[in-house]
C-alpha cells in the first residue's frame, strides 16, 4: 500500500514537472529574420484593396475590394523570393496570355531598415511579414485624390 502511494505521488510530481520541461524554450529558437520569413515558401495573392474606394471596373460604382475583380489567371500566380536578392514568378495553373513564359525572374531587396521592399524597381511599404502572411502597400495620386493600395499574400 505504501509503495502504491509513493508511486502515485511520484507520478503526480512527474506529471507536474514534465509539462514545464516540455515548454522550456530552446535557446536556439531565436526569432526569424525578415529575409528568412520572406524566403520560406512561395507567396500567392490573397487580398487586394484600395482606399478610398475607386471605380476599378469603370461601371460608375466605387469599390474597395480589388481582389474580386482580378482574373483567376492572375490570382493563381506565385512568387518565390530567394536569399540572393532574386525571385521567381510563376504563372500558376492558368496563364492570362498563352505566349507568356511559365516562369520569370525578378529582383528584390529590403530598404529603409526593412520597412520597405523593392521589387523590380518598385518600392512598397512592408506592412506585415510573418511566417504565413506578407502585406505590402503603396500610394498614388489621381485627380488630386491619394489612393492607398494594399496587397496581401499567403502560403
Amino acid at each position: 500500500m505504501k509503495k502504491t502511494i509513493q508511486l502515485a505521488a511520484l507520478l503526480l510530481i512527474m506529471a507536474g514537472v514534465l509539462p514545464f520541461q516540455a515548454c522550456k524554450k530552446d535557446e536556439n529558437d531565436s526569432p526569424k529574420t525578415k529575409t528568412e520569413l520572406i524566403t520560406t515558401g512561395s507567396w500567392k495573392m490573397t487580398a487586394y484593396t484600395i482606399n478610398p474606394a475607386a471605380d476599378i471596373d469603370f461601371d460608375g460604382d466605387t469599390e474597395t475590394n480589388v481582389f474580386d475583380y482580378i482574373d483567376g489567371c492572375v490570382k493563381d500566380d506565385v512568387t518565390t523570393f530567394k536569399t540572393n536578392g532574386t525571385a521567381e514568378g510563376d504563372e500558376g495553373a492558368s496563364k492570362c496570355d498563352a505566349a507568356d513564359p511559365q516562369t520569370y525572374s525578378l529582383t528584390w531587396s529590403f530598404a529603409s531598415n526593412e520597412t520597405k521592399i523593392n521589387l523590380d524597381g518598385n518600392e512598397f511599404n512592408l506592412v506585415e511579414l510573418t511566417a504565413t502572411k506578407l502585406r505590402i502597400s503603396s500610394s498614388f495620386v489621381d485627380n488630386g485624390v491619394t489612393y492607398t493600395e494594399e496587397v496581401s499574400f499567403g502560403h
